[in-house]
């Protein structure tokens, strides 16, 4: 643990009234976050940052074209990060879309799914086949070609993703409010990150 207190993990806060569960998961870990609202992130070096979690938020991609340009013009920083990189929900279809996939409108999901890991992944490591996970979209991605899909629930086909050249990773459901799965996701995907080159 002492080596996480060194670590410093930069959460893109996209307005979501959870991002401060992101941050206490991290705490709870032992490691701090800088939190950097979307609107600066364009603007931000994270030279500094050993990994970054970007958060869900209240926005659709799905509202217009408008719209979906304009959110993806706030997320251009995703093109040329380096550091190990995790999206969660709107933060997921972010990643999704940079790298070729696109975004539709689906049944609305506000509680826990069961989440059936169809690849070993280390993020998935010491959590049981079939694990619940809290949900709360609308939306849903269907993946590029340099996407790997590696979880899904019976609501959608796309639940966790790994982009195949990038050390990004990308989860629909909501880890930091699920509980000790969750917690240990988060974890996992931390010590998945130390092994990135």
């Amino acid at each position: 643990m002492d080596q996480n207190k060194e670590k410093t993990v930069a959460v893109i806060d996209c307005a979501s009234k959870k991002t401060p569960e992101i941050q206490g998961v991290l705490s709870d870990l032992g490691i701090n976050s800088d939190i950097i609202a979307l609107k600066d992130a364009n603007q931000q070096s994270f030279d500094s940052n050993s990994a970054m979690i970007i958060s869900g938020g209240p926005h659709l991609f799905t509202d217009s074209q408008e719209k979906k340009n304009s959110l993806m013009q706030q997320f251009q920083f995703i093109q040329n990060l380096a550091i190990p990189t995790l999206g969660i929900c709107l933060g997921h279809q972010a990643i999704a879309l940079t790298f070729g996939g696109d975004v539709y409108r689906d049944h609305e999901r506000r509680e826990k799914d069961k989440i059936q890991i169809l690849k070993n992944h280390p993020l998935f490591e010491q959590i049981s086949e079939e694990s619940e996970f809290a949900e709360d979209h609308c939306e849903g991605i269907r993946p590029g070609s340099n996407t790997t899909v590696i979880a899904r629930s019976e609501y959608y086909e796309v639940e966790a993703i790994k982009i195949d050249d990038r050390p990004m990773l990308g989860v629909q459901f909501h880890p930091e409010v699920s509980g000790k799965n969750g917690h240990q996701l988060i974890s996992n995907f931390i010590n998945w990150a130390d092994t990135q080159p």
